[in-house]
């Protein structure tokens, strides 16, 4: 959180500076938990919508999933100081969501890479390595995307709660870090199509075609939909 002024920044949203206290947090949570790996995965293999929080002397960590972010929620923290007022914001993905991360991919591409070494083709392999690597990177962009989004929303409804005005600092989606990222993507996206269609389908892989087309279409869609709602005035 930064201050400029009389007005604070949080995560993309501007608020006017106001005292918040952690009575004022405490509002926010509904059902009082720990900050554990068990009570993550319970809570992400539910469909709980409720608020869940736990308090402690100077921080309350604050999580809570929508039918937008399934396991991907972030988990807010809010500190304060010795006086009970908000000093800081932070937030993070939550454990569970972190280690899907990596499980999902490995999960669910394993076959490209059994089929990389075990019927062991120099071009075919290094094609199948290569499509395992840059899914398990378009999975990571779209979770992220997910969280980036979701954690934006989710602050702007707890300052809503509390009754606090807030205006959006909106992301430009043409910074030279996004513009290099889609440089990569966008092409890797339309060869992995060409290699699904004349490789995988005729070789009878329509579980992993249909996985592969479903997961780049899903990074496409919600990447393009960003992009033209940036443009709508």
């Amino acid at each position: 959180m930064r201050v400029l002024g009389n007005i604070y920044f949080v995560s993309n949203l501007y608020i006017r500076k106001m005292e918040i206290t952690k009575s004022d947090i405490q509002k926010l949570i509904e059902v009082k938990k720990e900050d554990t790996i068990k009570n993550h995965f319970l809570y992400s293999t539910t469909k709980q919508y409720k608020s869940f929080g736990e308090i402690k002397e100077n921080t309350i960590k604050v999580w809570q999933r929508t039918n937008m972010t399934g396991i991907y929620y972030p988990i807010f923290t809010f500190e304060f100081n010795s006086e009970n007022k908000l000093i800081k914001t932070s937030e993070k993905l939550n454990p569970i969501a972190k280690f899907s991360q990596l499980l999902f991919p490995l999960f669910y591409f394993f076959p490209l890479l059994l089929k990389a070494f075990t019927d062991f083709e120099f071009k075919r392999s290094l094609a199948c390595i290569s499509a395992f690597l840059f899914l398990t990177f378009v999975c990571y962009l779209v979770s992220n995307k997910i969280f980036r989004y979701e954690k934006k929303e989710q602050l702007n409804e707890f300052y809503k709660t509390l009754g606090i005005k807030t205006e959006d600092k909106q992301e430009r989606e043409w910074s030279k870090s996004k513009t290099l990222t889609r440089l990569f993507t966008y092409p890797f996206c339309f060869a992995l199509i060409l290699l699904t269609i004349f490789l995988i389908i005729p070789e009878g892989g329509f579980l992993i075609a249909i996985l592969i087309l479903g997961i780049i279409g899903t990074y496409l869609y919600s990447d393009l939909k960003i992009i033209f709602k940036e443009k709508k005035p």
